[in-house]
């Protein structure tokens, strides 16, 4: 009996021994975490989770707040990334919503950096999808992937099905199902595009986000009011102009518009009206 209590005693007094020297270890290890500051550079969650200790709140929100100051700075200082940035940018974003599961603002950088910017739509799609697992009651994740399906998957079924699934949810815009109908109609038109990032406009809070989103707004405005003017053209004249420079000459247009991007609008056979910058700002080179 004195055997078994003096065992009980020597593991008490060893814990207490080594629980200060190991929580000092991973304080050491997050205080590490939290001073870095490259972009390239990030732990697993399995690693990140264990080392944040009860802070997971703090230091998602923390890793959040690094990522939108680094994307913000590209933006301010016009400054361009590489592709390969793609794939840290959603492991951060995978790690802060590891943390965090029902962090929003993390999923919808996701959705605007890697579906817009990097044309990843399938890595905006897993965040989004690991979303919905987490926020069961919000309709913005099925908001986003109706649109990602839409406007560049070119997917209309599964663009409808997603936002009709966004519709059913409490608080969600009451033109969505309106919206869904449009876009089994709609042929990767410009309108349903406005619509979305007007709203987005209006709900989104991150300073960095909404700069972006003006300059998409701005652009897509441009695109659908040329392709308007093309489709006027080809009313009067009997056949599509072969470049813009023709909508000015003919008095359809009052100036040749400039793309926010920094692009050159031009006009594909078919009439659509697209540019050479593909509404991207962060890359150096366009591989396409």
């Amino acid at each position: 009996m004195k055997s078994g209590v003096a065992k009980t005693c020597c593991l008490l007094i060893l814990l207490i021994c080594i629980c200060p020297f190991y929580q000092q270890v991973l304080a050491q290890k997050r205080d590490k975490l939290l001073a870095d500051t490259h972009i390239g550079y990030y732990m697993p969650s399995a690693v990140t989770g264990p080392v944040s200790l009860d802070f997971k709140g703090i230091v998602s929100d923390f890793l959040y707040l690094k990522i939108s100051t680094f994307l913000g700075g590209k933006v301010i200082a016009k400054e361009m990334m590489d592709e390969k940035q793609a794939k840290l940018i959603y492991n951060a974003a995978d790690i802060i919503t590891d943390l965090d599961p029902w962090f929003w603002d993390a999923y919808l950088m996701g959705e605007m950096i890697l579906a817009w910017d990097f044309k990843r739509v399938d890595l905006a799609n897993k965040l989004l999808h690991k979303a919905i697992k987490y926020r069961t009651w919000d309709f913005n994740p099925f908001y986003y992937l109706g649109f990602n399906y839409f406007y560049f998957l070119k997917d209309n079924g599964n663009g409808a099905k997603y936002l009709m699934e966004a519709s059913k949810l409490s608080g969600s815009p009451s033109y969505l199902p309106r919206l869904a109908t449009r876009l089994s109609i709609y042929q990767n038109q410009f309108e349903p595009a406005i619509v979305f990032l007007e709203e987005l406009l209006r709900t989104t809070q991150n300073q960095t986000l909404k700069k972006q989103l003006e300059i998409r707004l701005k652009t897509l405005v441009i695109l659908s009011h040329l392709e308007k003017k093309v489709k006027k053209f080809k009313k009067v004249h009997g056949v599509f102009p072969e470049k813009i420079k023709d909508l000015l000459s003919r008095g359809f247009i009052d100036k040749i518009p400039e793309d926010p991007y920094g692009g050159k609008f031009f006009i594909l056979e078919n009439g659509r009206v697209f540019t050479t910058s593909k509404m991207r700002i962060y890359h150096r080179k366009d591989k396409s």
